[in-house]
């Protein structure tokens, strides 16, 4: 059975796009499994007119097979996917149409060898960006390190940042690893580039949904976009600027776009995801009479549980939408600003060194202990690495 609110979801009217927010345990899911089956059984949706979005491959396959099981009828491929699928298929499908070559993925296993290759070249030769002094050789080798490089990358493209704007906004702030990771990052694609007669053209995520937010905006993408009258986006708190940029596109051709999620728990930023996108909506895909429903009956979780859920909810601000928090109280420290940031905006980003200062007046020292990273004291010389 569902409750008041969960009706309300399904009792939009077609065409009506909507943000629906919901606490862990609201019933999101139920929703989006109930979705899907009124307006296909009860509506008379075509199965291939609607597509549900997840986050993750690995929620797409749970989703896929609960909506398998709810639905029993047959489908033109999967009904639940990723963002990258549903882009990688426009792509794919709009170059089948002009007789050109099919792009294909290029995965992040790929990347991470390419730039491994060229880091390490870099390293061998002494040539390549010039890292501020905390990028030591050990750092650049990290696989974690390129990993980084590789959101660097993608977000950059999510954006429209070539390496020329990347560079003005390095200077702007001061950032000299920005301006490093853009001149690396424009040599991995000139290789990837010089790469293509022989592998064919390689695009990686980001690019892939660019080039399918353009497709069909210029009314392409294949039959199975033509055929979509709903897109449901579950976690839409975990999306990044690339699936926004697609659901706008879709929202464009006339696509009802109905999305779920909790903005207070949302965990891909670092991946480019934005918690407020849910609650600028409206603005996100450009669909000025989008609702905002809130699912506010919470089944799945014991009574102790959802009050720690509350109590821990409350403390983080509104993020333009849902509920107005009430912040919880709080203590400002403002004792030895000055003294504080010389420690702590010159701490080493990649290997602890003990720091030395003249903090013979105890002020600085108790800055420094609190950074956390060894130090020592020597007086009358500035804070410095030893």
């Amino acid at each position: 059975m569902l409750d008041a609110s969960q009706r309300a979801v399904l009792d939009l009217p077609d065409g009506r796009s909507a943000a629906v927010l919901g606490a862990p345990g609201s019933g999101k899911t139920t929703t989006i499994v109930e979705l899907v089956a009124e307006r296909i059984l009860e509506r008379g949706y075509a199965p291939e007119s609607v597509a549900v979005l997840a986050a993750s491959r690995t929620a797409a396959t749970s989703l896929r097979d609960v909506l398998a099981l709810r639905l029993d009828v047959p489908t033109r491929g999967p009904l639940a996917r990723t963002a990258t699928s549903l882009a990688f298929e426009a792509v794919t499908a709009s170059a089948k149409e002009l007789g050109i070559e099919r792009p294909t993925l290029l995965t992040g296993g790929e990347q991470d060898v390419l730039l491994s290759e060229l880091i390490e070249g870099h390293l061998a030769e002494g040539t390549g960006p010039r890292w501020p002094d905390e990028f030591s050789p050990e750092v650049l080798r990290l696989r974690t390190f390129r990993t980084e490089l590789r959101e660097f990358g993608m977000r950059a493209t999510e954006h429209g940042l070539d390496t020329a704007a990347v560079r003005a906004l390095a200077v702007d702030a001061e950032r000299g690893e920005w301006a490093a990771a853009a001149e690396l990052l424009e040599e991995f694609r000139e290789v990837v580039d010089w790469m293509s007669p022989d592998v064919g053209t390689k695009l990686d995520a980001a690019e892939f949904a660019a080039f399918a937010a353009e497709t069909i905006r210029d009314g392409g993408g294949g039959e199975r976009i033509t055929a979509l009258r709903l897109v449901v986006v579950d976690d839409l708190q975990e999306a990044s600027e690339s699936t926004v940029v697609l659901l706008r596109a879709l929202a464009e051709r006339g696509v009802t776009i109905i999305a779920f999620g909790d903005p207070d728990v949302a965990t891909s930023a670092y991946r480019g995801a934005s918690s407020d996108t849910l609650g600028r909506f409206s603005a996100s895909i450009g669909a000025p009479d989008a609702e905002t429903l809130v699912l506010d009956r919470v089944h799945r979780h014991p009574a102790a549980l959802r009050a720690l859920v509350s109590r821990a909810t409350q403390r983080i601000g509104a993020a333009a939408a849902g509920r107005s928090a009430r912040p919880a109280p709080t203590t400002t420290l403002r004792a030895l600003p000055s003294r504080s940031w010389c420690c702590r905006r010159r701490r080493p980003r990649a290997r602890p060194r003990p720091w030395r200062g003249s903090c013979a007046s105890g002020g600085c020292a108790t800055a420094c202990r609190g950074t956390g990273w060894p130090w020592s004291c020597a007086p009358e010389r500035r804070c410095s690495r030893s």
